[in-house]
């Protein structure tokens, strides 16, 4: 059960005292940040993956043959949530995407305790940066580390691996709250133009070698980052706008 749902559990359960729960104010205000907060990093996130899409057609064409078989023919018909649990192919396109190019590329900690790392003494209470894009294209990890393989998240493959080693939405107790909402999105988002549309390569950017981006506290695409979308020939002149 995530954080959320426990907050509106308790918020209606009349057996916990009102002392206990938070005001309405408040649970409006954790759930805006939920929502607002996963805004930029899922947009950059979505407009990546489209790129690996275009850039990689024959998974183009697999993930959209899961679309139809699990969503349907028809593209105006909206994914249930169980639905989206069902594209199985589309989630590890999606989880190999931010390996390779994490929203979120540093986190920080602090030492809670006087440690050793690597032959140097970090004090207790010192703030350290992680750097999850360096630790998801490590070859101590990663086979082949900038290659785009999502068959690295097939259950075999996740199970002998490491979970520390992939981290998109931090781990431990301060990860990130929203991750099974951001995967939602992401996964909604995705299907509804795959559904609608073949992903093209841009004029600009043709390979992953031609993404531009730059670091801040989350990852920013740059211009020039550009992809062609060409109509599938199931969808009709009143299809092409996206639904609201």
């Amino acid at each position: 059960m995530s954080y959320v749902e426990l907050i509106v559990r308790d918020q209606l359960d009349p057996n916990v005292p009102r002392h206990c729960v938070m005001s309405h104010e408040d649970l409006v205000c954790e759930i805006i940040t939920v929502i607002s907060v996963g805004f930029d990093t899922t947009k950059t996130a979505n407009a990546i993956i489209l790129h690996m899409m275009a850039f990689h057609p024959k998974i183009q064409e697999d993930v959209f043959q899961e679309i139809k078989s699990v969503l349907g023919d028809d593209p105006n018909t909206p994914p249930t949530y169980n639905q989206l649990h069902d594209l199985h192919l589309l989630t590890r396109v999606i989880k190999e995407t931010l390996r390779l190019f994490p929203s979120a590329p540093i986190m920080a900690r602090e030492a809670e305790d006087e440690i050793q790392v690597d032959g140097y003494t970090v004090p207790k209470g010192t703030t350290m940066g992680v750097m999850i894009y360096g630790i998801h294209r490590d070859p101590q990890y990663w086979t082949d580390p900038n290659q785009f393989n999502p068959d690295r998240f097939l259950p075999s493959e996740t199970a002998r691996r490491n979970l520390n080693t992939y981290l998109p939405f931090s781990t431990g107790s301060r990860n990130c709250i929203g991750n099974k909402y951001a995967m939602l999105q992401m996964k909604t988002t995705v299907s509804t133009i795959l559904r609608r549309y073949k992903i093209l390569p841009g004029d600009k950017c043709k390979s992953m070698d031609d993404i531009r981006f730059e670091f801040g506290l989350t990852m920013r695409l740059l211009p020039g980052n550009d992809i062609r979308l060409a109509p599938r020939s199931n969808t009709r002149l009143s299809d092409l706008r996206m639904p609201a």
